[in-house]
């Protein structure tokens, strides 16, 4: 069984690789034409649609709970889980964007919109996924290998659940 921090910091990096490219379509909106954007902006809004959605639940449900138990349920995961709520809006937004773009009716203000949805949801998924890394370490110091074994296991499962 992979430890929590090694599943995590997995997770972490493939997310990391896929959001890292997203300031480079944001650039290159209104620089590039609409299918040359349609072929950044696909696969990367794909994962992030899929991917991503499913990390979050998965975190969720696996170790949210567990944090807040070792913190005396003071509700100290209530601003990730905000970031959550903030994260789905904007993943939300990317699919009304990329709607448009498949149809070939993103606009100007489309592409300004856009650019601002992708750049804030790279800002914040970097400083969230780094928040969570402090969180793990938490949970690592505290827990025993068998908890965090039974962690690992929701975590896992509840990224393979389909959306």
């Amino acid at each position: 069984m992979p430890s929590l921090a090694d599943t995590s910091h997995g997770h972490h990096g493939r997310i990391a690789e896929h959001v890292d490219r997203l300031p480079h379509i944001a650039d290159s909106i209104g620089r590039v034409d609409l299918l040359t954007l349609r072929a950044e902006f696909a696969p990367e809004y794909a994962f992030i649609a899929g991917r991503l959605v499913r990390h979050m639940a998965a975190t969720e449900t696996s170790l949210y709970g567990p944090l807040e138990q070792l913190m005396a349920g003071r509700h100290s995961m209530a601003p990730m889980r905000r970031e959550h709520e903030e994260l789905a809006r904007l993943v939300d937004a990317l699919g009304d964007y990329a709607a448009k773009i498949e149809d070939g009716t993103l606009d100007r203000d489309d592409g300004i919109g856009l650019r601002r949805a992708l750049y804030r949801l790279h800002s914040i998924v970097k400083v969230h996924l780094a928040e969570e890394d402090l969180y793990l370490g938490v949970l690592d110091r505290n827990l025993t290998e068998q908890e965090k074994d039974e962690i690992v296991r929701s975590f896992v499962r509840a990224c393979e659940q389909p959306l």
